[in-house]
């Protein structure tokens, strides 16, 4: 693909304009959240361990982008969608790593026979129904900003609402636009009820289990180092 062309399917992918967004339907709006129900539904993944999520999403959105742009068994060109998922399991301490998992979903048209990636580290993720409580957030985002978000949300919640959720357990980062989208930028953070995280995720693991993870090596490393 041209180069021209490259950056004309970037900066139109995510930035409206007749770009499919993942459907959801609106079950309950509060003043500064929502509780959104998303449909069982196919994304295209791809999965790192890092410290940060600034650190890991560039490789992990190209491996993405080239499962689109026809690197999968069917030489296919997939549209571009929206929100970019980022689903974030923070690591066991702050020099940790958290593993991250971005997502891409797969267009209505391609739900049904959907091109399988031929890279192995990426996959098709059957994503079941699963309910979220959500925020939006305009600007830049970062790491900085997303964790001050997901803070801003879990504050905002309503009593029952913090019952269901951990405040510092797994959530989602949701971007809508590209970098050089200056104005009107649209991000998300989404908290998952606990009762969620029981569901299946995909076809290969079977469950979308989240375990805490043991303290590990990566603290002990770093407090041996000082």
């Amino acid at each position: 693909m041209a180069l021209s062309g490259l950056f004309q399917t970037i900066r139109g992918a995510i930035t409206g304009g007749g770009i499919e967004t993942a459907p959801y339907t609106v079950l309950r709006k509060e003043k500064e959240y929502e509780e959104r129900l998303y449909p069982a539904q196919k994304w295209v993944k791809t999965q790192t361990e890092s410290i940060s999520k600034d650190s890991a999403s560039s490789a992990m959105f190209w491996k993405l982008f080239n499962y689109i742009s026809g690197q999968n068994d069917k030489k296919t060109k997939v549209p571009m969608t929206a929100p970019v998922s980022v689903f974030i399991e923070p690591g066991s301490g702050p020099n940790c790593e958290s593993t991250f998992t971005m997502a891409f979903y797969v267009p209505a048209a391609f739900q049904d026979d959907t091109p399988q990636p031929t890279e192995s580290d990426v996959t098709i993720e059957e994503r079941p129904e699963f309910k979220v409580l959500a925020r939006t957030y305009g600007g830049f985002s970062n790491d900085r900003v997303t964790q001050q978000e997901r803070q801003n949300l879990f504050v905002s919640l309503a009593e029952e609402d913090k019952q269901l959720v951990n405040q510092t357990g797994p959530y989602y980062y949701a971007g809508y636009d590209p970098p050089f989208k200056l104005f009107y930028r649209r991000n998300e953070v989404w908290m998952i009820p606990q009762s969620e995280l029981n569901l299946p995720l995909d076809a290969e693991s079977q469950q979308h289990t989240t375990v805490a993870k043991p303290i590990s090596s990566c603290d002990e490393k770093n407090e041996s180092d000082n």
